[in-house]
């Protein structure tokens, strides 16, 4: 059975929110970040592939990494990406609009020769969970056998 919420803000004040929602330097961007440097990665940020520009690049390796919050994303299968909402067409389209620009983005950068990482929020969360994500980031980059790389942690 499936529970609709209703928002406890008016329109103005969920944008105010919503607005001030950071879209760089996360904790879960800064988190994975910190644990790359730990393990000997050196990396750019900023740093433009084409027209696309990753949270993390990784030029030596020619890897790029997206750290992906859940909610804008719309992490399937994850608690954090709320999906039991009743969400006006807006945000249908945003999400549906998010969704396709990854995957525009992740076809661009294979065709481009670059591989591609996805750390989802959710596996950011819990100790155990990111240790575990970080060691198989760090094997995926050194092993260079594939070109995309997904981590998640999904607990309902």
């Amino acid at each position: 059975m499936i529970t609709l919420m209703v928002d406890v803000h008016s329109p103005e004040i969920r944008s105010k929110n919503m607005r001030a929602i950071k879209s760089a330097n996360t904790k879960p961007e800064v988190l994975t970040r910190k644990e790359l440097h730990h393990l000997g990665y050196r990396y750019r940020l900023g740093s433009k592939i084409g027209k696309i520009r990753p949270d993390i690049v990784l030029p030596k390796f020619h890897v790029a990494i997206f750290v992906h919050g859940c909610y804008w994303h719309q992490h399937r299968g994850c608690k954090l990406a709320y999906s039991d909402r009743d969400y006006s067409e807006k945000w249908q389209k945003k999400f549906k609009d998010n969704w396709e620009r990854d995957l525009r983005v992740l076809n661009e950068l294979n065709d481009a020769g670059w591989r591609v990482a996805i750390i989802w929020e959710c596996a950011t969360r819990e100790q155990g969970v990111f240790e575990q994500t970080i060691k198989k980031l760090g094997k995926w980059i050194r092993e260079q056998d594939t070109d995309f790389f997904e981590s998640g942690y999904k607990k309902k």
